[in-house]
């Protein structure tokens, strides 16, 4: 399995893994309640329905809310990743300019040294 440390420090792949397995379990959770609700239920199928259509709009919601949370962790592991990609670059262009200015230097004194 290919897993990846995120900027919090959690594994990318356990984390991603864990929220496919709840969703997973929250649909199939749902699933044999309604069919235990169909086959036990003591009151009138219209009742049952109704019952049964409100459920699925709670597992809906719940589910939605889920994957909203995920995608609000992977956007935030993706901000902070490229905070640090960029303060990376930054410092290896700060030290190329710092390279570039130390060279130039050293031949502007070799230079002078073979013009004396």
């Amino acid at each position: 399995m290919d897993q990846h440390l995120s900027p919090s420090g959690y594994r990318t792949g356990r984390a991603t893994d864990r929220l496919a397995f709840f969703l997973l379990g929250a649909a199939l959770g749902a699933l044999v309640a309604a069919v235990a609700a169909i086959l036990y239920a003591p009151q009138s199928g219209e009742k049952t329905r109704t019952l049964i259509a409100e459920r699925s709009r709670q597992l809906g919601q719940r589910t939605r809310s889920g994957g909203d949370e995920f995608i609000r962790r992977v956007r935030e592991a993706t901000d902070e990743w490229a905070a640090k990609l960029q303060a990376i670059a930054d410092d290896l262009v700060a030290q190329g300019r710092i390279t570039t200015e130390e060279a130039r230097s050293q031949v502007d004194e070799l230079l002078t040294r073979m013009q004396d």
